[in-house]
């Protein structure tokens, strides 16, 4: 398994970990801790993933770190769907999907709804 940004966002809320990072990121880690799930955060973890490479192998012994770039694309992809039904059916086709963030957009006509998904690997 690869370290990327969500291992490293899980990392983070651990004292162990931010106490060996450098000084320097005390005060974006604070920011983190005051909202964990901001999108803001996205530049620490990508400084801590390409700057602190020897803190992450020490906190998770024996896994990969991955290429920021490999890391972007992999998050980039996009995973979608489509759900036409009736208007009363489409809370059951939506609680049927997976767990996770998702976007969606919805477009009606009538008694029939057209729903286009688009399922978010990352989680913010």
């Amino acid at each position: 398994m690869k370290i990327g940004w969500m291992q490293i966002k899980d990392a983070l809320r651990d004292n162990r970990f931010r106490d060996v990072l450098p000084i320097e990121y005390q005060e974006e880690v604070a920011q983190f801790i005051q909202d964990p799930g901001c999108p803001c955060n996205v530049p620490l973890y990508r400084k801590i993933l390409r700057d602190c490479k020897k803190q992450l192998r020490d906190y998770f012994p024996g896994k990969e770190i991955s290429d920021e770039k490999e890391e972007i694309q992999r998050l980039s992809q996009n995973h979608w769907s489509v759900i036409s039904c009736h208007i009363d059916q489409l809370e059951k086709k939506l609680r049927s999907l997976p767990p996770g963030r998702k976007q969606l957009d919805v477009a009606r006509y009538e008694d029939q709804v057209t729903v286009v998904i688009n399922e978010l690997d990352i989680v913010y």
